[in-house]
C-alpha cells in the first residue's frame, strides 16, 4: 500500500547520482538496484542480514538474477519501476522470501543514477508494525490450497499466492484465459463488473460464483470459483478478487452417483427411472411425436437356471450392446428390468417401418450368444410390444400401459413375437380386467358349477366314468364355458382356489351318488399349469378326497402334456408321482399336441393317453391322423396305458377309433356336459334302460419311472 508520494520531484534526467557512503553505518536495511539487469549493485550489511546472505556469498548475492518468477509481481514491479524512473519518491509494502520464509518491509523507493549511467532503485526498509493476525493473515495465505488472485480492471494479474502459482505456472494471463471455455470466464467476469459496488471495506463487493473447467499444470480440472469487486492496496484502484478451489474429485463423485443413479450396473444402460424422466420429455414436447417399444426376453429364466447367473449377466450384457448398436442418434434404450428392455425412438412415426425394424431387431437378438465365462452357445428370442404418440397415448403412463399391453399379446400368441397397439387389445385388456374382478367375486359366492360328460368303453358302449368340466354362472352374462374365463383366471393366480372349488364340489358330487346307491365310475378332474405351482398339491388333494369319504380310485387326474415340459417339469413329474402312489390314476390329456419325447411320456406315472380330438375330427379323410391314432393305440397298449379319444361325434368315428385299438371314448355321440342333476337323470335312464349297472375298469398297477 502506498504510504507517501512526493510531487514536484525531478525527472529521469535529472536522478541524482548514487552514493553509497554512510550507508553501512545505518542500521536500516538499504540496497540498490539496477532496474536494467535487475540485479543489485550495493547493499549494506543490515540488507546482507536482511537477505540471509552468509560469509563468502556476497560474489552470488550481486550475480543474481532478482526477476522475480512470478508473473504476478513481475506486473507490479513494473509498476514500481515506472513511477522510480518518472522521479517518484514513494513507500510500498513488500513481502520478500529470501530462503523460503517471509519478511514483510516498508520500502522508501526512489531513483539514482548509477556510475555506468543506468538507473537504480534505491531502498529504504524498515520494519514495520504488523499486527499477529496480519501476519497470520500472511502466513495463512501463503500456506491454503485455495487459489487467490488479484486483477486488475483489464483482467490482468496483480498478485497470486503460492498455489495459484503452481496451478497457473508461467506467463501471467488474463483472467478469461484460463478456462477451457473461455466465454464462461468472460460472462462471469461481466457480471462481475456489473454488480460492483466497491466501499471502503475490500471485502464488501458482490460476489459471483460458478463452477468451471479450467486449465491447469494438472490438466483440465473442475474449479469452484468466487469473485468479487475490491481495491488494489498499492494503487488503491479497483480489483478483482479471485478464490478457486479444486473441487475435480467432487464434480467426478457426483458425476459417478448420477451416473449410477440413472443408469443399470450391468448394461451400462439406461435405466427405469430415468428412461421414464426422458420418456415424460419427449412426449410433452408440443408437436411431437415417437415410438416406444417394450422388450422382453423369452425364457431368459431357463438360461440362469441352467448355466448359472454368470451366464446370465452375459446374455444380458450382449443382449443390451446388440440394442444399443440399433440406435440412431437420439435413441435411447434402457433395462427397465430383469430381461425387460425399453425403447424410445422419437419422430419415428412410420407405422410399418416400425414393425419392420422390431422384427430386425428380433433377427438380431436371436443370433447366437457365446457367453465368455462357459464358451456355451445361446440362443434368445425375445416379444416386442409397441406403442406410439400421440395416437396411441397423450402421455407416458398410457404409452406405457398401451406399449405393455401389446408386449403381453404378442407373447401369448405363437409365432407373432412383434405387435403394435390397437385398440382392440385395449378393448380386451378392460374385458380381461373386468373379468378378473368377477372371477374374486364369484370365488366369494362360490358361483362355479361343475359338469359332467360321460366316458365310455368303446367296445361295449358301457359307462366308465365321468370327466368333470368347470362352467361359471355369471350373474349378468350366463352360464361361461372355461374359455371365457380361464386365461383371466391363470393371469393372476385365480385357478388354485378356483380348482379347489371345484375338486371339493365334485368330490361331494360323487359321494352323493354312491350314497343314492349309484356308480359313477372313475370322475376324471383337470388341473391347471398353475395348481402345480404349490408344491404341497399332492397333499391337499389327497385330504380333500379323504375329507369327502371318497377313496383315490375314484379319481383321475387329467394334466395337459406341456404342463409336464417347461421349467417347471420336475417340481410337476413329483407331484404327478405322489399322486399316483396315494391311488389316484393320471391322464395325459391333449396327447400329440405338445412336445414331448417317448422317454419323456416313459418316466410320467400315466395310466391314461387322450387323443386329441383335433387327430379324431380328421380321422375318417386323412390317413395321416388315422396313422397317428393308430400308433398311439399301439404305444399305450404295449406301455399298459388306456388310451381315450375326445370330440367323438358319430358312429363312423367309433368304429373307426374301436378298430384302431383305442379303448374308450368321449364325445356328443355319447353325451354332452351335464350338470350334477341332469346326469343324474341320465345315469338312472340308462341303468334302467338296459338293466346295467356302469363298467368299472380296473386300473394297471402303479408303473415305477423308468431310468
Amino acid at each position: 500500500m502506498s504510504m507517501s508520494s512526493e510531487a514536484g520531484v525531478p525527472s529521469e534526467s535529472s536522478l541524482p547520482e548514487c552514493r553509497t557512503e554512510g550507508f553501512d553505518l545505518l542500521r536500516r536495511p538499504v540496497w540498490i538496484l539496477d532496474t536494467d539487469t535487475m540485479r543489485k549493485r550495493y547493499a549494506n550489511s543490515a540488507a546482507r542480514e536482511l537477505w540471509r546472505v552468509g560469509p563468502g556469498e556476497e560474489e552470488e548475492f550481486f550475480a543474481r538474477d532478482f526477476t522475480p518468477h512470478s508473473a504476478a509481481i513481475q506486473a507490479r514491479l513494473r509498476l514500481t519501476l515506472d513511477r522510480v524512473r518518472a522521479g517518484e519518491v514513494f513507500t510500498e509494502r513488500w513481502t520478500f522470501y529470501p530462503d523460503g520464509h517471509p519478511f514483510t518491509v516498508d520500502c522508501l523507493m526512489s531513483g539514482v543514477r548509477l556510475a555506468d549511467g543506468h538507473i537504480g532503485m534505491l531502498v529504504e526498509a524498515t520494519m514495520p508494525e504488523v499486527a499477529p493476525t496480519e501476519r497470520r493473515s500472511v502466513e495463512a495465505l501463503r500456506h491454503t490450497l485455495v487459489m487467490v488472485t488479484l486483477y486488475d480492471e483489464e483482467g490482468a494479474v496483480l498478485f497470486r499466492n503460492p498455489s495459484a502459482e503452481r496451478c497457473f505456472p508461467g506467463e501471467a494471463h488474463r483472467f478469461a484465459a484460463g478456462f477451457a471455455a473461455p466465454g464462461d470466464g468472460l460472462a462471469m467476469w461481466r457480471e462481475a463488473l456489473a454488480q460492483k459496488a466497491v466501499q471502503d471495506d475490500a471485502f464488501l463487493g458482490t460476489t459471483v460464483s460458478g463452477d468451471y473447467r479450467m486449465i491447469t499444470s494438472r490438466g483440465v480440472r473442475w474449479h469452484g470459483i468466487d469473485i468479487r469487486t475490491t481495491t488494489d492496496p498499492v494503487s488503491g484502484r479497483l480489483a478483482i478478487l479471485v478464490n478457486e478451489r479444486d473441487i475435480t474429485d467432487r464434480v467426478q463423485a457426483s458425476a459417478r452417483s448420477e451416473y449410477l443413479a440413472s443408469h443399470d450396473a450391468m448394461t451400462g444402460l439406461v435405466n427405469r427411472s430415468r428412461f421414464s424422466e426422458l420418456l415424460d420429455q419427449a412426449v410433452s414436447v408440443p408437436g411431437s411425436a415417437g415410438a416406444l417399444v417394450t422388450v422382453d426376453l423369452d425364457n431368459f429364466k431357463e438360461v440362469n437356471d441352467t448355466h448359472g447367473h454368470a451366464a446370465g449377466d452375459a446374455v444380458l450384457r450382449e443382449i443390451g450392446a446388440r440394442l444399443r448398436s440399433s440406435l440412431r442418434p437420439g435413441d435411447v434404450c434402457a433395462r427397465v428390468g430383469g430381461d425387460e428392455f425399453a425403447l424410445l425412438l422419437p419422430g419415428f412415426v412410420d407405422g410399418d417401418g416400425l414393425l419392420r425394424r422390431a422384427t430386425e431387431l428380433d433377427l438380431r437378438l436371436s443370433q447366437l450368444i457365446i457367453d465368455p465365462v462357459s464358451g456355451g452357445a445361446f440362443s434368445m428370442a425375445a416379444s416386442f410390444g409397441i406403442a406410439c404418440w400421440p395416437q396411441d397415448g397423450a402421455n407416458p403412463a398410457t404409452l406405457q400401459r398401451n406399449a405393455d399391453l401389446a408386449l403381453y399379446v404378442a407373447k401369448a400368441e405363437t409365432g407373432r413375437r412383434v405387435r403394435r397397439f390397437d385398440m382392440m387389445m385395449r378393448i380386451d385388456a378392460d374385458e380381461r380386467h373386468q373379468c378378473v374382478e368377477d372371477l374374486v367375486a364369484a370365488i366369494e359366492r362360490d358361483a362355479f358349477e361343475v359338469f359332467f360328460q360321460p366316458l365310455v368303453d368303446l367296445a361295449s358302449g358301457g359307462l366308465v366314468g365321468f370327466e368333470a368340466l368347470l362352467r361359471w354362472r355369471h350373474p349378468t352374462r350366463g352360464l361361461l364355458l372355461p374359455d371365457r374365463f380361464i386365461a383371466a383366471a391363470e393371469s393372476v393366480g385365480l385357478m388354485t382356489p378356483i380348482g379347489r372349488l371345484m375338486f371339493a364340489r365334485t368330490c361331494a358330487q360323487i359321494r352323493t351318488w354312491l350314497d343314492a346307491g349309484m356308480e359313477p365310475g372313475r370322475v376324471a378332474v383337470n388341473l391347471s399349469a398353475n395348481q402345480f405351482r404349490d408344491r404341497q398339491l399332492a397333499e391337499q388333494l389327497t385330504a380333500q378326497v379323504r375329507e369327502a369319504g371318497l377313496p383315490p380310485s375314484r379319481i383321475e387326474f387329467e394334466v395337459p402334456e406341456t404342463v409336464t415340459l417347461g421349467r417347471s417339469g420336475e417340481t410337476v413329474l413329483d407331484t404327478l408321482w405322489k399322486l399316483r402312489q396315494a391311488g389316484f390314476s393320471i391322464a395325459l390329456d391333449d396327447f400329440g399336441t405338445g412336445h414331448a419325447s417317448l422317454t419323456h411320456l416313459r418316466r410320467l406315472p400315466v395310466d391314461t393317453i387322450k387323443i386329441d380330438r383335433t387327430f379324431v375330427a380328421e380321422m375318417e379323410h386323412s390317413d395321416a391322423d388315422r396313422a397317428i391314432v393308430h400308433a398311439v393305440a399301439v404305444l399305450g397298449r404295449e406301455l399298459s396305458m388306456h388310451v381315450l379319444a375326445e370330440g367323438i361325434e358319430n358312429q363312423g368315428q367309433r368304429a373307426g377309433l374301436e378298430a384302431l385299438g383305442c379303448d374308450y371314448g368321449q364325445g356328443f355321440l355319447f353325451g354332452h356336459p351335464m350338470d350334477a342333476a341332469a346326469a343324474t337323470e341320465w345315469m338312472t335312464a340308462r341303468t334302467a334302460g338296459r338293466g346295467e349297472r356302469p363298467n368299472v375298469i380296473a386300473l394297471p398297477a402303479a408303473r415305477r419311472p423308468s431310468a
